[in-house]
């Protein structure tokens, strides 16, 4: 398989690629069902006189997945907000130490918060939503799929400012 190394990438942006545009399909629809089900709820009130109390519920837990779907996967790390005076004003070398430094870091933070974030969700079973009764673990079960996520951007950038073309991921 000699041509195995050069096809590899390509497959990985092209699964990447179809990933963050599923996401981004899945999030687009939640916030239209967000939107939706609160013109619905103002409908309610002022038209029928009806509180409608599941769509408050509803909307929450939309925008809870909503938040850590999008940025899991579809917001890109030059769009989250940084504190980058001081990066902004080095040679490229070290904005790659910073950058290798960076994900170091808030990836070494995330991957020791994972196991505990993980139980945390599923001792949350036990629990229900007020309203429609959902289980909370799967409610929050999108904070886990969010830190999956986050480390394995972590590592694709990591592995991209190692590599010989550390300058494109600057």
């Amino acid at each position: 398989m000699p041509g195995w190394r050069n096809r590899w990438p390509t497959r990985s942006k092209v699964l990447a690629r179809a990933i963050i545009r599923v996401a981004d399909a899945v999030c687009a629809a939640m916030f239209a069902a967000v939107f939706v089900v609160f013109v619905y709820k103002i409908v309610m009130r002022y038209a029928a006189g009806d509180a409608v109390a599941w769509a408050d519920e509803v909307s929450v837990v939309l925008f809870i997945w909503i938040v850590f779907l999008a940025n899991g996967f579809v917001v890109e790390d030059r769009r989250q907000i940084a504190f980058d005076l001081l990066y902004r004003h080095v040679g490229a070398g070290m904005q790659r130490g910073i950058g290798i430094f960076r994900i170091l870091l808030v990836g070494g933070i995330v991957a020791a918060a994972l196991p505990g974030a993980v139980d945390y969700i599923a001792f949350l079973w036990r629990e229900r939503t007020p309203v429609l009764l959902w289980r909370l673990d799967f409610v929050y079960a999108c904070f886990g799929v969010f830190l999956v996520a986050t480390l394995v951007r972590l590592l694709v950038r990591l592995v991209r400012l190692v590599g010989p073309g550390w300058r494109e991921a600057i």
